[in-house]
């Protein structure tokens, strides 16, 4: 069986799959993130899962920490008409969509979250959620954060040159290995339920994410140094399949866009309010931070442009994006 009929015998599954469903009985719906509990995004999610079980036309449960698998694996059950919503970055998104999305996640693009705002809410980042239903999968808001990215490592680091070798983990996409090789480090991709025993271990050297996630997993514990870099502010793309979405009523899809969006307020306020408590939870236990000279490393970042795994980005892409945002 090819691709081509697999994927509608897939759709026409999930068509049944809700059609047999008895009317006025809410549709079960999975909600998940490899995103640890008591973090942000694991909130966001429980907020939009209230919302929708409160509609009567969903029923949803939430599943942080990778309970439903990998990023990879929830990705793939979406791609087949799963009944399922899942957070995902951009760059996770462009790997088996729109090789332009992974722009969105490009290091140092962003100074503030406004014009994070100014990208998602231009005539561009639209064009590029309808090219993305075309590879089979539904943008449902793009309003939520994972945070502010910063590299947590076993021994100090002072200056970019400290980087060099250092095995650092990252999430498994073009965007960051990319990123990690134009500061000099050697980037590791590495499931994040892998992450502390290798930091423990010395199997790597470090890791990056945003302060809660790196709290909330206990990476400091084994690593008690941070570099505040802000390397990526991270985008949140609440996600699912378009079999799935597209075989719902016009209700319920409605009613789960506007449940994402909902949430996504309520999530990135939240991400921005407790990014301080965080850090200050880290420093009382014992981790050092370290300001860098950030111009250096935006300056060692320009390579990652000229990478040949962006070669099939539009032409003119990041002159696009830079006008979008002003400069």
């Amino acid at each position: 069986m090819n691709r081509k009929t697999a994927a509608a015998f897939a759709v026409l599954g999930c068509l049944l799959a809700i059609a047999t469903v008895p009317a006025g009985t809410p549709v079960a719906v999975s909600l998940a993130t490899v995103i640890p509990a008591g973090t942000p995004v694991p909130a966001g999610l429980e907020r939009m899962s209230a919302i929708l079980n409160q509609s009567g036309e969903f029923k949803s449960n939430v599943y942080p920490a990778g309970q439903l698998g990998s990023l990879t694996d929830v990705m793939d059950r979406c791609l087949d008409g799963d009944p399922t919503v899942m957070t995902c970055d951009p760059a996770d998104l462009a790997d088996v969509t729109v090789k332009d999305l992974s722009i969105a996640q490009a290091p140092f693009l962003f100074s503030s979250w406004e014009e994070v705002d100014r990208l998602t809410s231009s005539s561009w980042w639209k064009d590029l959620c309808v090219r993305v239903e075309g590879k089979g999968m539904k943008i449902l808001a793009y309003n939520w954060a994972f945070g502010e990215r910063h590299i947590l490592t076993r021994k100090p680091i002072g200056k970019i040159a400290d980087l060099a070798g250092l095995k650092i983990r990252i999430p498994n996409n073009v965007n960051f290995v990319k990123t990690f090789q134009a500061l000099g480090a050697a980037p590791t991709p590495m499931a994040l339920a892998e992450v502390f025993t290798s930091l423990q271990q010395g199997t790597i050297d470090g890791l990056e994410n945003p302060y809660s996630d790196i709290y909330a997993n206990r990476f400091h514990e084994v690593g008690k140094f941070i570099v505040e870099d802000d390397h990526i502010k991270q985008i949140c793309l609440i996600i699912c399949g378009i079999e799935f979405f597209d075989a719902l009523g016009e209700s319920q899809r409605k009613t789960l866009i506007e449940a994402a969006t909902a949430a996504g307020e309520y999530q990135r306020a939240l991400v921005l309010q407790q990014s301080d408590d965080f850090k200050n939870k880290l420093a009382a236990d014992g981790v050092t931070f370290t300001r860098i000279d950030r111009d250096e490393f935006v300056k060692a970042c320009e390579k990652y442009y000229a990478y040949p795994e962006f070669s099939d980005w539009t032409p003119g892409l990041r002159e696009t994006v830079m006008k979008i945002l002003g400069r």
